[in-house]
This record gives structure tokens, sequence and C-alpha cells, in this order.
């Protein structure tokens, strides 16, 4: 394991998932500021999302490339474009600066995985745990001082929090190997003909991922309206989603570090069919109780992740950039087609009544992990 290697492209990580999340504990105020429905508030967080999409495509390209371009330039244009949301001054330039951030995000992260991967040596499980890390921890930090921020010095001046990404983007380029080793048996392979045999067992860890995340992601992304919804000020109704995110970091990080030591299937379906419950509860519960199922929640809905990723790079490692890219933003931009339903039944049944059914939707998941392929 490349220790600081894995630690500079964590923290490049860190960077640009904390652009990647701050529309979500500022949508209050974007909702307010702008006027907007619930439905509409879950379609900015699919457009977001919906960048995701083309991941694929970048993990087929990065796979291509003798050098690691998009690493750099996903986390340039991430740390450009998501900060500008403070300033946008109307729906549709809200749309277009989201859609550039979400494009680096897409560009930055299929590479970044594959990159992560090599640096851990033996330990790719346990690496890319903590790779996940950095990038869970800039979701679970960032519901903390982004409200804080804007409420101090106002939303007007979000666009300087883009400095540490840029500082971050030069340390990468100064100390991450840029060349890519496999770039050229990938290119004079057939991609059906190293892709082709395994693509049922990554087309059944893409769909896992993608009915796991519609809970995780919607619950994340409608959590701060359950806080307005329960009177909760910005700065208290951002709590709930920064113990969510930072518990879903320490549950992949645990998954992750045994996975390399016990048999890892049972910690996939038995994390998530768990979660079911937890989740269920917090919605149910108040003070430290509610807190105490929300910590179990998001723990587990998300501590499978550094293992079905590993999966995904063991069964095509000739192209583990593109089969990096479909159990992370392929899959995540999938789910997130469905926040603006989310947010139109939370217009007629109102948040807390429509978590509830959403906390129950990762059973299905659950169910379906039990079939996917054995790993050693």
């Amino acid at each position: 394991m490349q220790k600081f290697r894995l630690f500079l492209a964590t923290l490049s990580h860190f960077c640009v998932d904390s652009y990647a999340t701050l529309l979500a504990p500022l949508l209050p105020l974007v909702n307010e500021r702008l006027g907007l429905s619930l439905a509409f508030a879950g379609l900015l967080g699919t457009i977001t999302s919906l960048c995701s999409l083309s991941q694929p495509l970048m993990g087929l390209w990065a796979d291509r490339m003798s050098r690691r371009y998009l690493v750099v330039a996903g986390a340039l244009l991430a740390a450009l474009f998501s900060p500008l949301l403070g300033i946008a001054p109307n729906y549709a330039v809200l749309v277009l600066v989201l859609a550039l951030a979400g494009l680096g995000v897409s560009a930055f992260h299929p590479q970044s995985f594959s990159l992560a991967g090599e640096l851990s040596g033996h330990r790719r499980s346990f690496g890319l745990a903590l790779f996940i890390f950095g990038g869970t921890m800039g979701l679970g930090l960032t519901p903390l001082w982004a409200p804080y921020y804007v409420t101090r010095f106002g939303l007007e001046s979000l666009p300087l929090v883009a400095l540490p990404g840029l500082v971050t983007a030069l340390l990468l380029i100064k100390f991450i190997p840029m060349d890519n080793p496999g770039a050229r048996h990938s290119r004079t392979s057939s991609l059906w003909a190293s892709l082709g045999p395994k693509a049922l067992p990554l087309l059944l860890i893409t769909l896992v991922v993608v009915l796991r995340s519609i809970t995780a992601m919607g619950f994340a992304f409608y959590l701060t309206l359950l806080g307005r919804e329960r009177g909760l000020s910005l700065v208290e109704g951002a709590i709930p989603l920064a113990v969510y995110n930072i518990s879903g970091v320490v549950g992949s990080l645990i998954v992750g570090y045994l996975a390399d030591r016990v048999v890892p299937m049972p910690l996939v379906w038995g994390s998530i069919f768990l979660s079911a419950p937890a989740l269920y509860g917090y919605v149910n519960a108040d003070g430290a109780m509610g807190y105490l199922f929300l910590v179990a929640g998001g723990g587990m809905i998300m501590a499978s992740n550094s293992v079905l990723v590993a999966m995904a790079q063991e069964l095509s490692p000739d192209n583990s950039s593109l089969a990096s890219s479909l159990p992370l933003g392929f899959s995540w931009g999938v789910a997130s087609l469905t926040l603006p339903l989310i947010g139109y039944a939370a217009d007629h049944m109102g948040v807390a009544q429509t978590l509830k059914y959403l906390s129950l939707s990762s059973i299905c998941p659950a169910v379906l992990a039990f079939f996917l392929p054995k790993r050693p």
C-alpha cells in the first residue's frame, strides 16, 4: 500500500465529494430564495446526479488513456463550478452550474477509484474503504460547515470555498503517478472479450447498488427538509444529515476492513437488510433514541460500498475504471431519477411519511444481494 499517495487521492476524494454535496444542506435556502416545490427541489438533485450516468463512458475512456487526466480535470471542474450555486441568479443558471459540476464529479470518480485500487496493493478492499472514507467524510462534514458558513458570510461568498479543491488538484499533479499502466492492454484487447463473460455478475452488482442507492440517496437528500418540516433551523436541520453521512463512513470502513479477512457476502446483504428497521426507527423516534437509529441505519445502508466496488474491479481487472463506474456514479445516477418522484410523494403525504416507506425499500436489494457471486 502506497500510503502517502493513497492519502492524497483520499484527500482529493474528500474535496470532490464535498463539492458534490453542497446542494443538499443548503437546499432549504435555495428553495426559499427561488420559491421551489419539493418536486422541483428533487429535480435539482437528479440533475446533479444524472451526470453520473456518463461514468461508464468516462470509465471506458479512462481505461484507454495513457495518462490519468480525468482525475485532475474532474477535480478542477467540481471545485470551480459547484460553489457557484451560491451566486446563481435563477433556476436555469443553477441547473447549468450543477450540471457542469456534476460532469466534473463524474469524470473524477472512475479513474480515481482505479488509481486507489492500484495504490492499495493486495489490500484492495481496505484501501478502497479508506478512499471511500475520504469521500464520505466530505459528505458528512459538508452539512456541518456549509450552513454555518453561509449563515455567517452569506451565499454570495460561497465561490471562495473553491480554493481548497484547486490546491488539492495541484498536489495531485505533483505527487500522484499519472501514467495508466493498463492502457496499452485496454487498447489492444476487445472490450467484450474481457468484459463479456462477467457482464451478468456486473449487472447484478449494479442492480443491487441502484436499488440500495434509491433508499440511501432519497434519505440523505430529504433529511434537511424533514428537519424544516419539524421546525428546525437550517443549522439544526443539517445535523442529522451529517450524522447519517458520517455513520456511512464508519460503516464502510469497518466492513471494508473485515471483507479482506472474512467471507464478505453476509456483510453485504446483512448490512443492507438491517438498515431498513434502523432507518424506519429514526423517522418514528425522537431525541437520543432517534439518533441511535440514524447512526445504525446510515452506517449499514452505506457499509457495502467498498466491497461491491472491489468485487467489480476483480471481475474485470483490464477495465477497472469502467467496472468501478457501474456500482458508483452510474448506479447513483440511475437512482437519482427517483428523487423527483420521492419529492412528489413528499409534497402530498409529507416528508416523514415518505421516508418511512423509503426506508423499507432497502429490503429488496438485500434479497438480491444473496445471489451475488462469491468473493474470496
